[in-house]
């Protein structure tokens, strides 16, 4: 019994050392390049430092001025903010509604899924340098082809123009992530079991009843992880306003990662904009938090 023991206890160890000599690659980069950058950050945004002289340590001051006295930073939080609702009210309902369409689809439905997956596959700066273009309100497609169906009227400087500037800047960001969460919702719709719709349709519920009543609920956990995706990635928008607009005109169509950036590294309040990138980090980390406690009591519920 003992020898049990021990070769038991030999072998326990061994399985320990063979998982740590694997994992400790990853940690050890998961460490130098997450964890040790994220404490880096929680101190430098303690001090005012523009990264050439000596860090000087300031408390609290960075993030009492950012809500404070920062009119800047409130826009850019009422941007991001928009750009939040904005993401769930249309990106998911409308991959949701792709996918299902594509999945219903008895043909061709190979070459549908590569047409809506194809913008989330293209860089994000391809696809702000495009729509920069597009938008363009000398030379861009949009106003030519307004004049060209007779609603000139509708002409407009969209990418200078303040009332409509950020919804320009949205548009792109909106039509490449529906591709990104179209393929991770169609991916759920095709673990279905194809013979409870059918089932379904021969009892006589129509496309609309199987979508609601079927193909929703039985994808529960894949479109929960999306919304979850979703309501996080707007704190990370950063290539396409950057290419399309630069966050101008002001900070009218920034968001809190492009102006932690010009902060940081354009005007060089690098600990303020450390600070920045804090509460965007907290904010990610609450959404993320509030989405899964909201989840959790709807399943419980059911």
């Amino acid at each position: 019994m003992f020898l049990v023991n021990k070769l038991g206890g030999i072998r326990k160890r061994k399985d320990i050392l063979f998982s740590a000599v694997f994992l400790s690659p990853s940690m050890i980069l998961y460490t130098l390049f997450i964890i040790i950058p994220i404490f880096m950050s929680l101190y430098y945004a303690l001090t005012r430092w523009n990264m050439v002289t000596t860090p000087v340590f300031i408390g609290l001051d960075n993030y009492i001025h950012l809500f404070t006295s920062d009119p800047d930073f409130r826009a850019v939080m009422k941007n991001t903010f928009i750009g939040f609702f904005l993401s769930l009210l249309i990106e998911i309902p409308f991959s949701a509604l792709f996918a299902y369409i594509v999945y219903r689809t008895k043909g061709g439905f190979k070459f549908f899924q590569s047409v809506f997956f194809m913008p989330a596959v293209i860089s994000g700066a391809i696809v702000g340098l495009l729509y920069f273009l597009f938008f363009n309100s000398q030379f861009g497609p949009i106003n030519a082809l307004l004049k060209a169906v007779g609603l000139g009227f509708l002409q407009q400087n969209w990418l200078s123009n303040k009332s409509v500037v950020l919804y320009s800047v949205m548009m792109p960001m909106l039509w490449q992530m529906i591709g990104y969460y179209f393929i991770i919702i169609f991916a759920g719709f095709q673990s279905i079991p194809y013979e409870i719709i059918e089932s379904s349709v021969i009892d006589g519920a129509n496309s609309v009843n199987v979508f609601f009543r079927i193909a929703i609920p039985l994808n529960k956990d894949v479109l929960q992880v999306c919304i979850i995706l979703c309501a996080t990635s707007i704190f990370k928008y950063f290539d396409i306003p950057y290419m399309m607009t630069g966050g101008g005109p002001g900070t009218q169509s920034s968001f809190l990662s492009l102006y932690m950036f010009k902060t940081a590294y354009l005007a060089e309040y690098f600990g303020r904009g450390c600070a920045i990138g804090n509460i965007l980090l907290a904010l990610a980390i609450l959404t993320t938090v509030i989405m899964n406690f909201i989840f959790s009591i709807g399943e419980e519920r059911i």
